[in-house]
């Protein structure tokens, strides 16, 4: 009989916290985590800096993003600190089969994509997507890449790097968009929404989308509807519309957080607004469908968002009280 069990590692870079290691890479580098392992970024004071080469099938957790300050999402998680990777992360294909989930880069952390790194999933991330294989040509393409509930802030693919049966849902992407039609071989894009940047989608099935301010849409050869624009960018019938006010969409940034002002104004009119599938109208926009768009990330796995402990206690005392509030965040 042989018996096959993955571990699961902490990494956290503040002192005296006890940690299997004190970064990413660290833990990728060794040789006691194997594939199918999972390793957890623990917030700390201190973001992560050191550049990532992911070589393994791993899973890696953090705590999400946008935690703190009057843009942040607050009360989602006791430390506030972020699990912040400053530094670049090269995907290998010995990686393929990897998911990130909660895992949340800085403004100078991206995922760099080789060739052949293929079933990556990134679940409630933010993340900034690179290519960086060689010269231009056919086999530059990664295959089923799942990206659900994430905030995206740069994406960057030149023209000759291609993605096949790409899932992208329920997603934001502002920042930076430099990706063409001919990118995609095959698509599902649906319930995403994008803000202040180009569109440009071909070969895709792309439903139940809200552009915001769209800098440019190209959105050849795919199939198109049930999305909602501020301009005049989609084609017109099935669903589609067009020149909808912005202010009547969404809440804004007034008194919101940095993803949180996405969220469908009252009123709006992207509720029910959606492809119907199965006998259900979901919503356009990332906040749609039974399975929405999680403000700053938090990870589908339980976390403490209060912890109360006595600052001192007298030494004639026995006993303290903690007291410790957690949820589940399926």
């Amino acid at each position: 009989m042989l018996t096959i069990q993955a571990r699961v590692w902490r990494v956290n870079n503040t002192s005296n916290s006890r940690p299997d290691f004190i970064s990413l890479q660290a833990a990728i580098a060794s040789a006691s985590v194997l594939n199918d392992d999972t390793i957890y970024i623990e917030g700390s004071a201190t973001p992560y800096s050191n550049s990532v080469t992911m070589n393994k099938r791993l899973v890696v957790i953090g705590t999400g993003y946008f935690l703190t300050g009057s843009t942040g999402n607050t009360g989602l998680q006791a430390n506030t600190n972020g699990a912040l990777e400053h530094s670049s992360i090269f995907l290998d294909s010995l990686a393929s089969g990897s998911k990130f989930i909660g895992f949340a880069q800085g403004a100078s952390g991206y995922f760099y994509i080789n060739p052949g790194t293929d079933n990556i999933t990134l679940e409630r991330c933010q993340v900034q997507l690179y290519f960086s294989g060689g010269a231009s040509s056919t086999f530059n393409r990664v295959s089923n890449w799942t990206i659900n509930k994430c905030y995206i802030t740069y994406w960057q693919w030149p023209a000759a790097f291609y993605a096949e049966n790409l899932s992208l849902t329920n997603c934001i992407l502002t920042g930076t968009s430099q990706i063409v039609p001919g990118n995609f071989i095959s698509a599902l894009v649906r319930n995403n929404l994008f803000n202040n940047i180009p569109v440009n989608f071909g070969n895709t099935y792309f439903a139940n989308n809200i552009l915001l301010n769209p800098t440019a849409v190209d959105l050849s050869l795919s199939t198109v509807k049930n999305c909602i624009s501020t301009g005049n960018t989609l084609p017109a019938g099935s669903g589609n519309q067009n020149s909808v006010p912005l202010n009547s969409i969404v809440v804004g940034i007034s008194g919101n957080s940095t993803d949180g002002q996405f969220q469908l104004k009252v009123g709006s009119p992207a509720f029910g607004a959606g492809e119907t599938i199965s006998g259900i109208t979901p919503d356009c926009g990332p906040f749609g469908t039974s399975d929405p768009y999680r403000l700053s990330g938090i990870p589908p796995i339980p976390t403490i968002y209060s912890l109360t402990v006595p600052a001192s206690v007298p030494s004639s005392n026995t006993s303290m009280t903690i007291t410790v509030s957690a949820r589940s965040n399926n």
